[in-house]
């Protein structure tokens, strides 16, 4: 199965520099161009970091508080990540914080229509949870 260019546009649209955003756009258009994209997820350099708070701790307990109160637990995760393994997966929201085991390798879960969104890179406190808007 391919990937949700539709969903993956709107995380690039929502929380990618605003410099960026074609860049990475045209990235997704074709599975072999997603790639160079997919590449950079481990170190991730290009969000606009002002939408993210950092993890330390709890990551999964402050981001299911968060998903349910804003009614998005019930929806599906979809997975962003350099791990090919989980890459294009669409699964329940348990599921994904079960089996996102290599998180810290540049992965980012996308839950409901791109509203909130959960990336893990490479570095040691690499872990950020997009701020939902009030």
């Amino acid at each position: 199965m391919g990937h949700n260019i539709h969903l993956e546009s709107k995380v690039i649209k929502r929380f990618v520099n605003k410099n960026r955003q074609d860049r990475y756009l045209q990235f997704i258009l074709t599975q072999k161009n997603r790639q160079k994209f997919i590449n950079e997820l481990p170190h991730f350099r290009d969000f606009n970091w002002s939408l993210f708070e950092a993890l330390d701790k709890n990551e999964e307990q402050i981001t299911l508080m968060m998903l349910k109160n804003n009614k998005l637990y019930e929806k599906p995760c979809y997975i962003i990540s350099f791990d090919p393994s989980i890459d294009t997966k669409t699964m329940e929201v348990t599921d994904a914080f079960r089996e996102v085991v290599n998180f810290n390798m540049g992965t980012i879960l996308v839950f409901g229509d791109a509203e909130l969104v959960l990336y893990g890179g490479e570095e040691i406190k690499s872990r950020f949870i997009s701020i939902l808007p009030k």
